[in-house]
C-alpha cells in the first residue's frame, strides 16, 4: 500500500518534479489552490502534505497550515520553501508543521525526510495506544489462601520464560491480574501491557484489531491503522475471552505463535513481531476442541503452560484483605473518604457466594465508597438502607429464621436486592455528576460503556 502525499503548492513545475520522485513509494495528489487542498485532505486522507509557505493571492501558508491541523491535528505537514525563506519555515514549527524541505533539495533529501516524517506519525499513534494502556487502573492479586500461594508460585516460575501462558478461570476471578503479574515479573516490565477483550470485539473487526490494516482495505478504514501485536511489539500482548475468536483468526493468530510475523488486513508487507502472548478463557477450550469449535493445534499452542485461577467462594478467607485493599485504592481513585466495614458486616459479606467474583466484590466496594464515604456500613445500614424490606424472605437483623435452609435463602436474597440497589443508585448518581454523559461517567468510573448502559436499563433511569 503506497503513502499518499499531498502537494498544496502553486508552482505546477515542483509538483511535476515531486511526482518523479519515487512512483512506486507515494501516490501523490496535486493542489494549486487552497480550496482545492482541502477538499483532497477530507477526500483522500493523506499520510503526508507538503504545504508551500507562499501561496497564490499572497496567501500565507502558516494560515493554511492552522486550518489544516483544526481539519485533523494529527497529519504530518513539512513546508515548501524558497532558499531564502529558512527563518520564516522554522517559525511554522510552531503552529504544528512537523518539518520543512527546500525546492532546492536533491530527491533523496526528500525521500528521506518524507519516510522519516510518516514514520513518525505511525510512532506517535502507537505512543497514544501505549499511554492509553498504561493508564488503565490495575490492582495486584491479593491473599494469603492457599490458592493464591499456588497463583503466585506459577507466576514466579513462568514470568522470565517466553513461552505462551493460558490463564483459566470464572470471569472476574482476576485473569487479567495474572497475566499483568507475569509481564512486570518478565524481562519485559520495561515495554508495553496490551490487554484485547476478543468476545467484545465483532468477528468482522478482529483481525483489523490485532494486525491493524491498510487505508482503503475496507469501508470506513480512511487510514493505516495498526494492530494490538505491533503496539506490543517487545512486550505481552493479553487475548482475554480468546475462545470466542472465529477459526479464521484463530489460523492467523497461530501462524503468528509459529512464525513471529504476520500481514496488516489490505497489505502485503510481512511485519516481524517480538511480542509475548498471554491468553485466557472462562470455557473449557479442551471441550470446544472436540466440538470443532477451536482449533486443536492452537489449544496446544496456547496451553504450554496453564494457570487456573479459582473463584472467589473458594477462597473466601481472602474476602477480608481484597476489601482492605481495594477500598483503600478505589478512595484514592475517587479521591473520596472510604467507608467503614464492621466485622460483623465483613463477615456477612464472606457468607456471599459472589457469583461474579472479584470483579463483583469491585463494584459492590465502588458503589460502597460512593454511596457512603466516611460512614461506617453495618448490617443495620445495609437492612435499613439497601435492602428491599418489602420483599419477602429477606434478611433483616431481628428477623432471622432459626431454620438453616430458610436462613441460608435470606442471606443469598438479601445481598442480590443489595446488589440492585446499591448499583441503581450508583448509576443515578454518576448520570447526574455528568448531565447525563454516558462515555464520561462510564470513563470516570473505570467500567465499560456498555455495562453502564446495562445498569442504567435495570435502574429505570
Amino acid at each position: 500500500m503506497k503513502n499518499r502525499i499531498l502537494v498544496i503548492d502553486h508552482n505546477s513545475k515542483f509538483s511535476d518534479n515531486l511526482l518523479e520522485l519515487s512512483k512506486k513509494d507515494y501516490e501523490f495528489y496535486s493542489a494549486e489552490s487552497v480550496e482545492e487542498g482541502i477538499k483532497l485532505i477530507r477526500e483522500k486522507f493523506p499520510d503526508l502534505i507538503l504545504l508551500d509557505l507562499k501561496l497564490n493571492n499572497g496567501i500565507n501558508g502558516i494560515d493554511i497550515l492552522k486550518e489544516i491541523k483544526m481539519i485533523d491535528a494529527f497529519i504530518p505537514v513539512i513546508m515548501i520553501t524558497d532558499n531564502g525563506s529558512i527563518n520564516t519555515a522554522v517559525k511554522s514549527a510552531k503552529n504544528g508543521s512537523e518539518n520543512y524541505i527546500s525546492k532546492t533539495s536533491s530527491p533523496y533529501e526528500m525521500k528521506s525526510l518524507f519516510d522519516k516524517t510518516i514514520r513518525s506519525k505511525l510512532n506517535k499513534q502507537k505512543s497514544i495506544e501505549i499511554k492509553q494502556e498504561i493508564e488503565k487502573p490495575f490492582f495486584n492479586i491479593v491473599g494469603s489462601s492457599e490458592a493464591v500461594k499456588v497463583i503466585n508460585e506459577k507466576i514466579n516460575l513462568v514470568a522470565k520464560s517466553p513461552i505462551t501462558v493460558l490463564i483459566t478461570g470464572e470471569s472476574g476471578t482476576g485473569k487479567e491480574l495474572v497475566a499483568r503479574q507475569i509481564h512486570l515479573k518478565s524481562e519485559r516490565s520495561n515495554e508495553v501491557f496490551v490487554a484485547v477483550n476478543c468476545g467484545a470485539i465483532p468477528v468482522n473487526l478482529i483481525e483489523s484489531e490485532l494486525f491493524g490494516h491498510e487505508r482503503g482495505s475496507f469501508t470506513g478504514a480512511v487510514q493505516r491503522q495498526l494492530g494490538k501485536f505491533e503496539i506490543a511489539e517487545n512486550g505481552t500482548l493479553f487475548l482475554d475471552e480468546v475462545s470466542e475468536l472465529s477459526l479464521d483468526a484463530q489460523v492467523k493468530i497461530m501462524r503468528v505463535l509459529q512464525e513471529k510475523e504476520f500481514e496488516r488486513v489490505g497489505g502485503n508487507k510481512t511485519i516481524k513481531t517480538n511480542t509475548r502472548v498471554i491468553a485466557a478463557t472462562n470455557k473449557n477450550l479442551k471441550n470446544l476442541v472436540d466440538a470443532r469449535k477451536f482449533r486443536e493445534d492452537l489449544f496446544y499452542r496456547l496451553d504450554v503452560f496453564p494457570i487456573d485461577v479459582p473463584p472467589l467462594r473458594e477462597r473466601k478467607e481472602d474476602i477480608p484483605e481484597l476489601i482492605h485493599y481495594l477500598l483503600y485504592n478505589i478512595s484514592i481513585e475517587l479521591k473520596m473518604l472510604p467507608p467503614k466495614f464492621s466485622n460483623d458486616t465483613v463477615e456477612l459479606l464472606k457468607s456471599y457466594d459472589w457469583p461474579g467474583n472479584i470483579r463483583e466484590l469491585i463494584n459492590y466496594l465502588t458503589r460502597s465508597v460512593i454511596l457512603c464515604a466516611g460512614k461506617e456500613i453495618t448490617q443495620e445500614m445495609i437492612a435499613r438502607s439497601l435492602i428491599d424490606c418489602h420483599k419477602k424472605d429477606f434478611f433483616v437483623p431481628g428477623n432471622i429464621s432459626l431454620k438453616w435452609k430458610e436462613m441460608n435463602k435470606q442471606r443469598k436474597n438479601a445481598a442480590e436486592v443489595a446488589s440492585r440497589k446499591v448499583e441503581a443508585e450508583f448509576a443515578k448518581k454518576l448520570l447526574e455528576k455528568f448531565d447525563g454523559n454516558v462515555s464520561r461517567a462510564a470513563e470516570y468510573a473505570g467500567i465499560n460503556r456498555t455495562n453502564l448502559h446495562k445498569m442504567i436499563k435495570r435502574a429505570g433511569l
